[in-house]
């Protein structure tokens, strides 16, 4: 607790309206008291007068309390003050311990979940990769056994539908035509829904005996052009097509890559035995396989 040198009073060194002389004395002042004469170029009387003399002591510019110029009850008055500014301060610091204490524990609080998150999300990563893979192979399975499926149908579309039809019978006498056996058929009907263009009859889907008549079926179907007037001798010139039975997912992928490629002057894109095969000409002779987009993709990427 240090005095005001001009009016003797104590004062804090907390508070911002105090000013200190810069002189080896190191009185401190109101910032009233310090008039231009007792604080001039921030030096007070005593440092100018000693100026160039040596610093005193700490006994010399130690403050005392003069007991004629103050009274006791204004000194413990002032004490008092002095006491109440300092009990303040005691417990707002107090506060403030406990506050950044709080916030240090929660800090680490979150520091821990952080960590644990982190574990967390990285076991979680890796199950992620591995149910990829399980779905991925599973995917695959899946597609494997709708291959397997569908490898002894045959899809015929153009096949105008005549009323009371008896499909089979109609479908072997197509297989006579195209000099096939009649008995390989093992069941033929409409399928899909009715379109509304009445010259575009429902397909006909055409379950055979084994996968080797099914490719008979698609060679007869390659080296002869076969229209209605071939099976209903009815002057009819509309083409009759025959195809595979494909899977949803691979008549999906046939359709994106035609609106793909076929763009782009690719001239040849077939299926074979379940398989998209594509060419860009006569001329080109390596024959691609697109198993799925992403390979369409790589391939688009390499043309």
């Amino acid at each position: 607790m240090v005095q005001c040198k001009k009016c003797k009073l104590f004062l804090s060194l907390a508070k911002d309206d105090i000013v200190r002389c810069k002189g080896d004395c190191e009185n401190v002042y109101h910032k009233k008291c310090a008039t231009k004469k007792s604080l001039s170029n921030t030096l007070c009387d005593d440092c100018q007068t000693s100026k160039g003399s040596p610093k005193q002591t700490t006994e010399e510019t130690k403050i005392t309390l003069n007991p004629r110029e103050e009274s006791g009850e204004n000194v413990l008055a002032e004490v008092n003050k002095k006491l109440a500014v300092i009990y303040n301060l005691e417990k707002k610091i107090g506060e403030l311990t406990n506050s950044v204490e709080f916030y240090a524990d929660m800090y680490q609080t979150l520091l821990d979940f952080k960590e644990e998150s982190q574990k967390k999300i990285k076991a979680l990563e890796q199950k992620n990769v591995y149910l990829e893979k399980c779905n991925k192979a599973l995917e695959e399975r899946v597609q494997e056994m709708e291959i397997k499926d569908k490898e002894k149908n045959i899809e015929i579309h153009g096949l105008e539908k005549h009323e009371n039809e008896d499909t089979i019978l109609v479908v072997q006498k197509l297989a006579h035509k195209l000099n096939l056996d009649p008995n390989d058929i093992q069941d033929a009907q409409r399928v899909g829904q009715e379109k509304l263009d009445e010259t575009k009859p429902k397909t006909v889907l055409v379950t055979l005996r084994s996968k080797s008549a099914r490719s008979r079926w698609i060679l007869a179907k390659k080296e002869t052009r076969i229209t209605n007037n071939k099976v209903y001798d009815n002057g009819s010139d509309k083409r009759i097509y025959i195809n595979e039975d494909l899977p949803k997912y691979k008549r999906q992928l046939l359709w994106i890559v035609r609106n793909t490629l076929k763009p782009k002057g690719f001239q040849f894109i077939w299926v074979q035995n379940c398989n998209i095969l594509v060419k860009k000409n006569s001329d080109d002779k390596k024959i691609h396989n697109i198993r799925s987009e992403e390979d369409l993709n790589k391939f688009e990427e390499c043309k």
